[in-house]
C-alpha cells in the first residue's frame, strides 16, 4: 500500500512532494522511475537520525507495526496518516490517543470508504430521516485472498501482525456502517476458516449480527432498534466478487453494490423519483479525496471534517476486538487472540521477501 499511496501523490502535479521512503523489504530494482532520487531508509530510526523532515508521515506497514511507526512520527512531532486499521488492540489505541492528545500531534487513519459518494448519499438519507424508521441493514462482502496473497514469510495471515480478516480486509466496511448508522449493539459472530487452513489460522469468513438505532417512527416516537447482519468471506472463487449494503426502512429501500459499494442496485425512496447520478470510481479516487482533505488541513490548520481521528478509529478496533473475543468459531479459526489477556505487544519477526 505504501507504493500505491506514493503513486497517488504523483497525481497532485508536484504540489505534494515525497521526501523519503522507509522500507527494509523493498527490492529497489523493482521500483519505478518515479521513485528515483528519493532518499531511501531501512528503518524509521535511520530516517529520524538522518535529520530529514516532512510535513506528514504515511504509515502503511503491517498492522501490528503501526503503533511503533506512529510512535516515531510523534517522536519527530510529525502529523501522521495511518493505513487502516490503527492497530489490533484497544489498550494500544488508548496509549496512542493519550500521547497524541497530550502532545498535540494530529493523527488520522485511512478510512477511504467515507469518501465514497454513494455511501455519503446513503448517510444523508439516514441522517435526514428520509428512509423513515430503519428496519434492517444487511451487508455482504465477498472477496478473494489466495496463496499469492498469503505468501510464506509475508505478514498477511500472521497471527499478530495481521490480526484477522475483519482488521485487514473489512475494517473500512465496519467503520462505514458505524459512521452511517451509529454504534453496533447486541453483537454476535460466527467465524470459520474453510479454504485457508493451509495458509493461516485466521478467519476467512463469518456471519455477524447486531442492532443499531432504528431512528424515529412517523409519529416522531423512537422506534425499535434496526436489525443488522454482515456476511463476509475471502473465499470467492476467481477473484473479488462484490460488496453490498441493503437498507430497508419504512419510507424507502436502497441497495448499494459493486466491488467497492459504489453503485445503486435498488433505489426506492418516498419523495424521490430516482437516485442521484454520482461518480462510481474505485477506492483510489476515494483515497485521493481523503488525501486532498489531509493536505488542506495541514495547510490551513483546520478543516478535519471527514477525517477519522484516533478516537474514532479506536471504536472500530474495540468492535472488532469484541467480535473476535466472543465469537463462535469453526475449526482452524482465530485461536490466538481469544481474549485480551492472551495478547502482549508482538516481538516483531524478521520478514522474508
Amino acid at each position: 500500500m505504501g507504493q500505491q499511496h506514493a503513486r497517488l501523490l504523483g497525481r497532485f502535479n508536484g504540489s505534494v512532494r515525497l521526501v523519503g521512503i522507509v522500507d527494509p523489504y523493498t527490492d529497489l530494482t523493482l521500483l519505478g522511475q518515479e521513485f528515483s532520487g528519493i532518499p531511501f531508509y531501512l528503518s524509521c530510526k535511520d530516517w529520524k537520525d538522518s535529520g530529514n523532515s516532512a510535513d506528514l508521515m504515511l504509515i502503511a506497514s503491517p498492522n501490528a507495526w503501526h503503533p511503533t511507526h506512529l510512535g516515531y512520527a510523534m517522536d519527530m512531532r510529525m502529523p501522521a496518516l495511518v493505513e487502516k486499521p490503527l492497530c489490533n488492540r484497544t489498550e494500544i489505541a488508548d496509549a496512542l490517543i493519550a500521547r497524541s492528545e497530550a502532545e498535540g500531534i494530529p493523527c488520522w487513519v485511512m478510512m477511504q470508504a467515507r469518501w465514497n459518494p454513494t455511501l455519503r448519499h446513503l448517510k444523508d438519507l439516514v441522517d435526514g430521516g428520509e428512509l423513515g424508521e430503519l428496519l434492517h441493514i444487511d451487508i455482504q462482502c465477498y472477496w478473494n485472498r489466495d496463496q499469492g496473497y498469503y505468501r510464506p514469510g509475508g505478514w498477511q495471515g500472521h497471527a499478530e501482525l495481521d490480526g484477522g480478516t475483519l482488521y485487514t480486509q473489512f475494517s473500512h466496511v465496519v467503520d462505514a456502517v458505524q459512521w452511517i448508522f451509529g454504534p453496533w449493539a447486541e453483537v454476535q459472530a460466527r467465524l470459520h476458516n474453510r479454504t485457508h487452513a493451509s495458509m493461516h489460522q485466521l478467519d476467512d469468513g463469518g456471519c455477524l449480527t447486531f442492532t443499531v438505532d432504528g431512528g424515529l417512527r412517523t409519529d416522531g416516537t423512537p422506534s425499535e432498534p434496526a436489525l443488522g447482519s454482515m456476511v463476509y468471506s475471502t473465499s470467492a472463487y476467481g477473484g473479488n466478487l462484490d460488496q453490498s449494503i441493503t437498507v430497508l426502512g419504512s419510507l424507502g429501500a436502497v441497495r448499494i453494490s459493486g466491488q467497492y459499494m459504489n453503485q445503486f442496485y435498488w433505489y426506492k425512496v418516498q419523495g424521490r423519483d430516482k437516485p442521484p447520478i454520482l461518480p462510481t470510481a474505485g477506492p483510489d479516487e476515494h483515497r485521493l479525496a481523503l488525501w486532498r482533505q489531509v493536505i488542506a488541513t495541514l495547510q490551513t490548520g483546520k478543516g478535519t471534517q471527514g477525517l477519522v481521528g484516533l478516537r474514532e478509529a479506536r471504536s472500530v478496533i474495540a468492535l472488532i476486538e469484541d467480535l473476535y473475543a466472543n465469537a463462535q468459531r469453526g475449526a482452524h479459526t482465530m485461536t490466538h487472540l481469544e481474549s485480551a489477556k492472551d495478547y502482549t505487544p508482538p516481538t516483531l519477526p524478521k520478514l522474508t521477501h
